[in-house]
């Protein structure tokens, strides 16, 4: 039963966004610990905060009232006191859930856990599940021993599908009581983690691999997941349905999506787009970058992102069919309804990649023109003189530079972090493309 006392005494764990009824606590009747100091220590995604630090009272008594303004949901908090107890117990703000024990070590034999139906939940349904776990894996490995007698083969097999049917039943049990439970709720998260995620490193089977990505895009919680302390092992253990040898190559991005739908709050939401960001990055999954964004753009759901967030929605901030930002300038007025397609160029003076693009354009603008396209350039530089040399070959009207770098607002606006990035503009203000060269507008002019 070792799998039992880690859980147990290891795994954090959180769940649906309830609302806190304020006033409740959490009492803990520890007279073998007085004097110690007891810390409740909680994850968030990939991030361990303590939540609370208390001294164990002379009579062993300490009391947890969670504040009315930061409220908690429910999950498992890990209770520690140094050096050595840590145990892990499930929060719920709808119980004044009582912790008694009597021994300088707090395990699931020794202690008693008062007015919650949630930790009564998990100290007797996570060992059955546990029970038939070890029960099925004893027939799996039997089956492949005794393969080659008929008889015990049998009788295995006929076991095994007996568990099957208890598991459907318990899984049953698990699906009606998550409603009202969140105990049972962290067990589908941890069948799901242990049936499927798991079993990715060794399925090599495309259809098997299809049926597993489809049942975790299904049935994974997000929010459960986001202060379970398995978020990194989870999500990572997805990331192998991803891999260049699997067809889902390029569907991380989707299968994000996906997943952010289903998800109703809203730190499990930025804390799943935060990673998966970085995940992009990493890997230079760029088609899944673009794929993240223009959703997260328009749930409306991110308004102040932060890091590799920020970074990724910024690179990515307009896609094909977005409405162009207006053009900001105070000499000359650009109308995209007035060209059949406008391509707006922004640059940085002496930036060789922006020359050899800005060159090739001077020597296609007439093909340009003659299609009814017109030219917008906007520097990036600081000095007047620099970006008058620069654009005085320019042989389109329309050259403009507010002399604030990157900072300048039609570059802040457009999301530009880098150049040469040019944008292709139906006479609509309908954004057709996004580009680094020239030669990749060609086919869509």
């Amino acid at each position: 039963m070792i799998q039992t006392k880690n859980f147990l005494t290891a795994i954090l764990f959180i769940g649906f966004g309830l609302q806190p009824v304020f006033g409740q606590t959490m009492r803990f009747e520890l007279p073998a610990l007085k004097g110690k100091t007891l810390y409740l220590i909680t994850s968030m995604g990939l991030r361990w905060d303590t939540i609370f630090s208390g001294q164990i009272g002379d009579k062993g008594d300490l009391v947890f009232t969670p504040s009315k303004d930061k409220p908690l949901s429910p999950g498992v908090f890990s209770l520690l006191i140094k050096p050595n107890v840590k145990f892990g117990l499930i929060y719920s703000p709808t119980e004044n859930m009582i912790l008694q024990c009597d021994s300088n070590y707090i395990y699931p034999q020794n202690v008693k856990i008062l007015n919650s139906p949630e930790n009564d939940f998990i100290l007797t349904r996570f060992p059955e599940q546990m029970q038939l776990r070890d029960k099925m894996t004893f027939c799996e490995q039997g089956m492949q021993m005794f393969k080659d007698s008929k008889k015990l083969y049998s009788a295995l097999q006929e076991e095994k599908e007996n568990q099957n049917r208890l598991q459907t039943a318990f899984n049953s049990k698990l699906q009606a009581d998550s409603a009202k439970l969140y105990a049972a709720r962290l067990l589908q998260i941890q069948n799901l983690q242990n049936d499927y995620i798991n079993r990715l490193q060794n399925v090599t089977d495309t259809v098997e691999r299809a049926e597993i990505r489809e049942y975790v895009l299904s049935h994974m919680d997000v929010g459960t997941l986001y202060r379970s302390g398995d978020w990194f092992s989870v999500i990572n253990g997805m990331l192998a349905l991803y891999s260049k040898d699997t067809p889902f190559l390029g569907q991380f991005g989707n299968d994000i999506v996906r997943l952010l739908q289903r998800t109703e709050s809203q730190e499990a939401f930025i804390a799943l787009a935060n990673d998966a960001a970085i995940i992009c990055e990493q890997f230079g999954w760029n088609t899944d970058q673009t794929v993240l964004s223009k959703y997260l753009i328009l749930s409306g759901r991110v308004t102040n992102p932060q890091g590799n967030l920020r970074q990724m929605l910024a690179m990515n901030k307009l896609q094909s069919g977005m409405p162009a930002p207006q053009i900001v300038n105070d000499s000359i007025k650009i109308d995209f309804s007035a060209a059949n397609k406008t391509l707006v160029v922004f640059y940085e003076s002496g930036c060789s990649n922006c020359e050899n693009e800005l060159s090739q354009l001077i020597g296609n603008y007439s093909m340009l023109k003659g299609k009814g396209i017109e030219v917008v350039s906007i520097a990036s530089d600081f000095d007047k003189a620099v970006f008058a040399n620069t654009s005085g070959n320019f042989p389109w009207t329309a050259k403009l530079c507010d002399y604030k770098g990157f900072d300048g607002e039609n570059f802040s606006n457009y999301g530009i972090m880098g150049t040469p990035t040019m944008y292709l503009i139906d006479n609509k203000g309908t954004i057709l493309g996004k580009y680094a060269k020239l030669s990749e507008i060609m086919p869509d002019i």
